[in-house]
Order: structure tokens, then C-alpha cells, then sequence
């Protein structure tokens, strides 16, 4: 008789059509709305980018509690709720008639999305698989960038055809029929009755960071939360996704900087699906790699065709290369999204990993909140994207150097950097 088939991949499954929907629909199409509504409601680049910065500033309260959350309230309701306020929330946006009650949908969004989408795949991989998390950590990133690669084609196209108004509605009935569906009946927060995460055979207590000495549980071993402050690691962190994040919210000004080379939406919407493909791609790729490689080798790599790719958009106005820089400063994505919830989780161990890794992205999340708006408001000043190309340059800059300490500060004393690597960096 064939053994039975470990929940723990009914629960990838359900995290992959998260990454794909929730991601690629109801995350990477953002910016195609920012035209036709500056348009009919007379608004300016800063007024209109400023809905993602509340957005953002909302997921990234989210973010103070999201760990908390997952351990204390049952986890079908936590998500089933979340997707509906995202779902009925692009409903509503259809109805809107002035900027503020947009704002103010946007901000319920933004908690909901953090809660739902954003923080619930990490949290929940991390808690079902003890092997084959880089692997998995990049088919679920990729598949992120691909729904965003096919959505945006699909909703530019809505907007053009039947209007922005419609082509919200359309987003929310499709949130609603894909996504409550699995909240409700598959997911399920962690192993209960017995059943291990897939892949435990012994138990790892080591940890990347930690000079203080950790608490340990029954449950898991690991860092305890409560002494995040003594990990130097943690600040670390804390200054690499600050500098990802904030290079990285100048993705939902792609459209609009298209737009600005005196191309057209579809344009616009081509070069973002461009970037989602080169996203899909790194995502994947660098999930395999963070298994075969020194992550600081993976890291480095990642990051000058990160940064380069944006760099080439200020001087690339041809159609087809600018796809080009699309595509490659999408490889960049990667960073923020598969190396460092890998590389928190070896840190820190499986523990409080909803904390550190909720806590840690709170931080990202502010900075991409506060950065989509800045970008906003340099464009206002300069008309010109330029000085946001050189400025995300310099943050990948920043983010390596952060992580390359990190990586060196668990290298001195020895400790696997990556959960799949078995050998430790010397």
C-alpha cells in the first residue's frame, strides 16, 4: 500500500495559488490603475502613489501583529477574512468618487494583504517543511512574479476596454472565488496530532546569530523573540530589507515610467510583465542556488543585475531593451523575497520564526510605503525617474553589504547559512 501524501503539500499547493492570485493579481497590477484614475479624478502623481504608501504604512502595522496573530487565532478565520476585506475592498474601489474614501480602502486593504498574502506563505512553509525549503521558497516566489507577468496583460486590458471602474470589480469577484475557497477548507496553520513537517528527522538547534544563549521549547528550537535585541544579525536585517524595500517599491511606478518615455499603457504593462517574468525567474532560481551555493556568492549576483537593470532604465528607451532592464531588475526581487526569509529562519531557528520574520519585513514594509511616495514626489519635482534609477543603485549596494556582514558573523563561528546547506562556510 502506497504511503499517504503529507499534508504539509496540500498546503504548498494552496501557498502557490496565494503567490499566484494574491501576489500576482492583487499586488503587481497596483500601478495600471494610477493613469486612468489621475485622469478622471484630476489627481497628481504624488496624490495618486500616495495610496500605496498607506497602503504600505497599514501592512507594516499588519506586521506588528501578524506573528501574534498566526500563534493565537485560528488561521482559517484569520485568512478567510483577510481575503474577503481584499476582495470586496477592489469592489469598492470601483464605486469611489473622490481620492479620500480611496485612501481609506487602501489602508484596510493594506492590513489585510499583509496579513493574508504577503507574510502567510513564509510563515506557513517555514512550519510544514524542514527540507526542500529553497526550493520551495522559490517555485512559490516565482509563481508570484508569473500570475503578476499574466494579470497585468489581462487587467490592462480590462482598464482599456471596459474602464478602471470594471476591471476593479472584476479583481474582486475573482479574489473572492479563488482565494476564500482555499482559507476556508485546506490551509491549516502547523502539524498538529502527531504529524511531523515534512522532512524532521532530528532536531537542529543551532542558529546563525546567536551569541545569547536561547530558549528552547517543546514545540520548536530556536531564538526566543524576546531577545531579538542582543542579535546583532537582527539590526542587520532590519537595514537590508529597508534598503531592498525601498528600491524595490519603484516597481509600481514601471507603468507610469514607461509612460513617461512617451510609451504607451500596453508598453507600460509589458515591461511590468517583463519584470515579473525576470522576478518569476529569479525567484526560482535563486531558491535552488541558496541550496547549491554560498548565499553570499548568490547574493552578490543578484544584486548587481538587481541594480543594473534599474540603472539601464534611465538611459534604455527602446521598447525591446527596456523589457530587457525589466526583466533583469526583476531578478533583483529575488533578494527580498527568498534570500532573507531563508536566511532569518537559519538565523534564528523555527521558534519565533513568525515574529522575526514578521517584525524584520515591518520594517520593509514601511520603507517600501514611505519610498513609493518619495519616487512619487521626485518625479513631481524633476519630471523624470532618473534620480530614483542611481538612488536604488546605491540601496542594493547597501542591502549586500548588510547581508554579507550577517553571512560573515555566522562564518566566524562556523554555522550553516542556508537550512539546505550542509557544509558550514569558513
Amino acid at each position: 500500500m502506497k504511503d499517504k501524501v503529507h499534508y504539509a503539500w496540500f498546503i504548498f499547493l494552496s501557498c502557490c495559488i496565494i503567490s499566484f492570485v494574491g501576489f500576482g493579481l492583487t499586488v503587481n497590477t497596483a500601478g495600471l490603475f494610477w493613469g486612468g484614475m489621475s485622469e478622471d479624478l484630476h489627481l497628481t502623481r504624488a496624490q495618486i502613489s500616495l495610496n500605496a504608501t498607506l497602503n504600505g504604512i497599514a501592512g507594516a502595522v499588519a506586521l506588528l501583529f501578524a506573528g501574534t496573530l498566526f500563534k493565537k487565532v485560528n488561521t482559517k478565520l484569520l485568512l478567510s477574512v483577510s481575503f474577503a476585506i481584499v476582495g470586496f475592498g477592489f469592489i469598492a474601489c470601483s464605486f469611489i468618487q473622490s481620492i479620500t474614501p480611496f485612501y481609506v480602502i487602501k489602508v484596510l486593504m493594506g492590513f489585510a494583504q499583509q496579513i493574508s498574502i504577503m507574510i502567510s506563505i513564509p510563515i506557513l512553509l517555514g512550519n510544514w517543511f524542514e527540507k526542500k525549503l529553497g526550493m520551495l521558497f522559490g517555485i512559490t516566489g516565482a509563481l508570484t512574479a508569473v500570475g503578476g507577468s499574466l494579470f497585468n496583460p489581462l487587467v490592462s486590458d480590462w482598464i482599456l476596454n471596459f474602464g478602471w471602474r470594471t476591471a476593479y470589480t472584476i479583481m474582486g469577484i475573482l479574489t473572492l472565488v479563488l482565494l476564500l475557497p482555499i482559507s476556508l477548507f485546506i490551509i491549516k496553520f502547523k502539524p498538529e496530532n502527531g504529524v511531523m513537517p515534512y522532512g524532521r528527522e532530528t532536531k537542529d538547534t543551532t542558529v546563525l546569530a546567536g551569541e545569547p544563549a536561547m530558549d528552547t521549547g517543546s514545540e520548536s528550537e530556536g531564538a526566543s523573540f524576546k531577545n531579538a535585541y542582543k542579535f546583532p544579525a537582527f539590526y542587520l536585517y532590519i537595514l537590508a530589507v529597508v534598503a531592498l524595500q525601498s528600491a524595490g517599491s519603484l516597481v509600481q511606478h514601471v507603468p507610469a515610467l514607461a509612460e513617461n518615455f512617451g510609451f504607451t499603457l500596453t508598453v507600460g504593462a509589458s515591461v511590468m510583465s517583463a519584470l515579473l517574468l525576470g522576478a518569476a525567474a529569479g525567484k526560482f532560481l535563486m531558491g535552488y542556488l541558496l541550496d547549491k551555493v554560498k548565499p553570499g556568492t548568490v547574493v552578490l549576483l543578484f544584486a548587481l543585475v538587481g541594480s543594473m537593470g534599474w540603472y539601464s532604465m534611465g538611459w534604455i528607451h527602446q521598447p525591446l531593451l527596456l523589457n530587457g532592464s525589466g526583466f533583469a531588475s526583476g531578478l533583483g526581487q529575488a533578494i527580498v523575497l527568498i534570500a532573507l526569509p531563508l536566511l532569518i529562519r537559519t538565523s534564528f531557528g523555527s521558534r519565533d520564526y513568525s515574529q522575526f520574520l514578521s517584525i524584520i519585513m515591518m520594517f520593509g514594509a514601511i520603507s517600501n510605503a514611505l519610498s513609493v511616495y518619495m519616487h512619487g514626489t521626485l518625479f513631481d519635482s524633476t519630471q523624470s525617474y532618473s534620480v530614483s534609477l542611481v538612488y536604488n543603485l546605491v540601496m542594493y549596494a547597501v542591502a549586500f553589504l548588510a547581508i554579507l556582514i550577517i553571512i560573515r558573523l555566522g562564518s566566524k563561528k562556523a554555522q550553516p547559512l542556508s537550512p539546505a546547506i550542509n557544509q558550514p562556510q569558513h
